[in-house]
């Protein structure tokens, strides 16, 4: 193979590629390398800037690369190659770039450089800068290496997206690379039909750089550790925290919005695996954020806002393993396959926590006993191999050595918070998020735990999640509807109840004429906790939401600029409040209302989940009337019509709307259904079709061929079924009794009467005829030409009485169906309106931030 000369290869995009990605893990490094050495030795302060600058620019350097080498269709590239082809709409080249895990690294590393580079603009010459930037270029070492490719010792350490596909283990042996032009006919594998969609253009790019931006805080904290000022980076480490909090949070709801608009599960929330592990280290980011405000405001909470802001960084490194260790490959749509990284994967997380537990250890004999407790469990797992059984003794021994430094030797406030104080309400709301993402973590590890202990749980199904976190949510949303009423340190308990009374008794109101005709008259699928525990969260969600418009209006008196918390409060009530209406009282209205049974089809079809709609026949679905008018494709996408139909004042039925949805038809990829969805400002109807066949080639039914006849024998009385009819053999008429026939041995002719019943109870009639002239057997068809039938009368069993009818139906017969899901999702908007108002109080809160630091003391 190497004597072949290759036609058509780019080869010098490979090498551009790789001295970029080479260039990347070494200027990580001596950035790195350099920044912490400059704490020791200010010199280097300018050559660790410019080898971080260095990185940047690689990193850029690997992206342009990429992208051009995904523009232009260079499959000599295995990664170009698996993730676009030709007939793909270029518009989803973005999608194409971080659908696998090297482009989804090189993403995550692009955001950590430009959060990097404004970073370190903002602290330059700053007693911040070295610390902190020393993290991040820690943080790139290692996300570098994950796209390095390279052997060390027979251990593959990355995986490089520049690899030729005749190089690759999976085709370095198949015959056509054999051929020195395979190029000419080679297309590419194509991008994941689930991932042609435009919020896949904009969901992970927003959720990396949410991801990125919990590196800041992390960061921050881990320099105060190292410098040992716990009380001096949280209020410039406060604006970052929110951004993370915005952005990883916006990227979090779009995946929700993605999975409503382009998935068929029918929802926007499933605890998919892939999902927890995103909405845990916000969780933990949003906690952090607020015990930052606790510190910056009474100077209390140091330990929690380390931990939290620790944590939330590697929870983001966990979720990096879950997703892409294989761990998760059969319990979540979202997870990458292994590409043999997930030793890399460990180290990376091991790393982190290892350097985290350290520095919170803040007193030398503890931080010795640590390492050296660290140093021999590395030593036992090389030398004995118990990897898995070390592993947890390690994170165990981790934990307690932490907890025992932080009670004797980490500061700590000197006093205790009042119970009816803000800080104390934010407290033990950090608490409640902390508790939740411990229980959403628990759950969403239990793949890894199986993998580890040998153990066969099973996944928990999503009302598990909701049962464990809907207590949590309630608690949450009743301190956000009290605490900003609260003033830190102390409050006049009796003043703070006359405060919030009438948010309480608006709320109750509200939520008995909500809840009792919801859960406790309409619907009776609810058991006793679902109803206590929705009206609860129902009166903790309007709590929250009249509370804080009260705050914001009469106490902010209106002043938006000082009111981003407010704002973001009410947003977060809407979310919740939204979520509860729109899947608890999600309707299902596609309950199958034809003649047909769905259940035929097979176990996955519910005649009360779903409706069988033949092309043309029009059936009544919920307040509507549907009718299927037909199919076309465009490419690999087929789309089914189906109009929605409401009577008028005349009672004749009018078109309302009409809804499209389609099934992704890849020949590499297989089938994706996509819904369609018709928005009303109160509800949404959400359609997706569950079975069709594609084939749109219906010349075979335009014409008035019949179809294979079958044969069917009976008794008068018995029934045929068509597809359009019941056929009743009614009776037999005979123009010569036996004794005549064999007498005179003259034409005896004996006719069947079919009475056929269509599907609109019309009767009409068939006359086949079964003839015997001069010992031959003449049998005389008749058809239905209405009903398209045609029937050959040609057996007479005199044994047992029985005659025998051939039946055919005309191919036109055979109408095009499809089976479709349909739901009502009533106020979903509340939802995203909530998305919106949430957002835009923490850009508030952000700009309000960055105001307050800017007048601070310098970095």
């Amino acid at each position: 193979m190497s004597n072949i000369t290759y036609i058509g290869e780019h080869l010098w995009a490979g090498h551009l590629g790789n001295g970029f990605v080479v260039l990347s893990f070494i200027a990580a490094l001596l950035s790195c390398a350099t920044y912490y050495l400059s704490s020791k030795n200010s010199n280097l302060i300018k050559l660790a800037r410019f080898t971080f600058n260095l990185h940047a620019l690689a990193v850029v350097g690997i992206a342009a690369t990429l992208f051009f080498m995904l523009f232009n269709h260079y499959f000599e590239y295995q990664y170009v190659w698996q993730h676009s082809n030709t007939d793909m709409s270029m518009k989803y080249i973005l999608s194409c770039f971080w659908e696998g895990q090297e482009g989804s690294f090189l993403l995550w590393t692009f955001w950590n450089v430009v959060l990097g580079l404004l970073l370190k603009r903002q602290l330059k010459n700053g007693t911040w800068e070295i610390p902190v930037m020393t993290v991040f270029a820690l943080v790139q070492v290692f996300l570098a290496s994950m796209i390095l490719g390279v052997y060390v010792f027979d251990y593959k350490i990355g995986s490089n997206p520049f690899l030729l596909l005749r190089e690759h283990p999976d085709f370095s042996n198949l015959p056509f690379i054999q051929n020195a032009n395979y190029l000419a006919k080679l297309d590419g594998r194509g991008l994941n039909p689930l991932l042609m969609n435009y919020w896949m253009t904009i969901h992970p790019p927003t959720l990396f750089l949410g991801f990125a931006s919990t590196l800041v805080p992390f960061a921050f904290a881990i320099a105060a550790l190292w410098n040992k000022k716990y009380n001096d980076w949280q209020q410039f480490a406060l604006p970052w925290t929110y951004f993370g909090v915005l952005i990883l949070g916006v990227g979090i709801l779009m995946g929700g919005a993605w999975a409503y608009e382009a998935l068929s599960f029918g929802g926007f929330w499933a605890w998919d695996p892939v999902e927890n592990s995103s909405l845990v280290p916000w969780l933990v980011l949003v906690a952090a954020a607020h015990t930052m405000i606790i510190n910056k405001n009474k100077g209390g909470s140091l330990f929690t806002t380390h931990f939290l802001s620790i944590g939330a960084f590697l929870l983001v490194l966990y979720s990096t393993f879950l997703t892409r260790s294989g761990v998760l490959g059969n319990a979540s749509v979202h997870a990458f396959t292994d590409l043999g990284m997930t030793g890399q994967l460990v180290l990376y997380v091991l790393t982190f926590i290892f350097i985290s537990v350290a520095l919170l250890i803040s007193e030398k004999l503890f931080k010795t006993s640590y390492i050296v407790v660290s140093f021999v469990m590395l030593v036992f797992a090389l030398i004995y191999g118990y990897a898995k059984i070390t592993l947890m003794i390690w994170l165990g021994a981790s934990a307690g050595i932490a907890f025992l430094s932080y009670l004797w030797y980490f500061p700590k406030e000197k006093e205790e918070e009042d119970l009816f104080s803000r800080e104390f309400w934010i407290f033990l709301g950090a608490l409640c998020l902390i508790l939740s993402s411990i229980i959403i973590t628990y759950f969403t590890s239990i793949p890894v735990i199986n993998k580890l202990f040998g153990t066969e749980y099973a996944p928990p199904k999503p009302e598990v999640y909701n049962v464990w976190t809907i207590p949590f949510a309630i608690i949450i949303l009743l301190l956000i509807g009290g605490s900003l009423f609260l003033k830190y340190k102390k409050t006049n308990a009796s003043a703070f109840f006359k405060r919030i009374v009438y948010a309480l008794i608006l709320s109750l109101l509200f939520t008995l004429v909500c809840s009792v005709p919801l859960y406790f008259i309409n619907n009776t699928t609810f058991s006793t906790w679902d109803a206590v525990s929705y009206a609860l969260l129902i009166f903790a969600g309007l709590f929250a939401l009249f509370s804080n418009t009260d705050y914001f209006l009469l106490v902010m008196k209106g002043r938006i600029s000082k009111s981003g918390s407010a704002i973001a409060h009410i947003g977060f009530s809407l979310i919740l409040l939204g979520a509860l209406i729109s899947t608890s009282k999600k309707i299902t209205i596609s309950k199958n209302t034809s003649e047909k049974k769905i259940s035929s089809l097979g176990e996955d079809f519910d005649d009360r989940e779903s409706i069988l709609l033949t092309q043309g026949d029009t059936l009544p679905m919920g307040h509507w009337l549907v009718t299927y008018t037909g199919k076309k494709r465009e490419g690999i996408n087929v789309y089914f019509h189906v109009d929605y139909l409401k009577l008028n004042a005349d009672k004749k039925p009018e078109l309302d709307f009409t809804l499209v949805p389609h099934v992704q038809d890849n020949p590499r990829m297989g089938k994706a259904p996509e819904p369609a969805t018709k928005h009303y400002l109160d509800k949404d109807i959400y359609t997706h079709v569950t079975y069709a066949d594609l084939n749109v080639d219906t010349s075979a039914t335009k014409n008035n061929a019949f179809g294979t006849a079958k044969n069917y024998v009976g008794h008068i009385g018995d029934t045929i079924f068509s597809g359009n009819a019941i056929i009743v053999i009614d009776s037999l008429r005979t123009n010569l009794s036996r004794e005549q026939y064999e007498k005179n041995d003259s034409l005896l002719e004996v006719t069947a009467v079919l009475r056929c019943i269509d599907v609109h109870s019309k009767t009409h009639y068939a006359y086949p005829k079964f003839i015997i002239q001069n010992s031959t057997i003449i049998p005389l068809e008749d058809t239905a030409d209405e009903l398209g039938l045609k029937f050959v009368f040609w057996k007479i069993n005199p044994d047992d009485g029985t005659i025998e009818i051939t039946m055919s139906e005309k191919l036109s017969n055979n109408k095009d169906f499809i089976v479709m899901k349909a739901y009502v999702f009533p106020y979903i908007n509340i939802l995203w309106l909530g998305c919106l108002i949430m957002a835009i109080g923490t850009v508030i809160a952000i700009v309000e931030r960055v105001r307050r630091v800017r007048h601070s003391v310098p970095l």
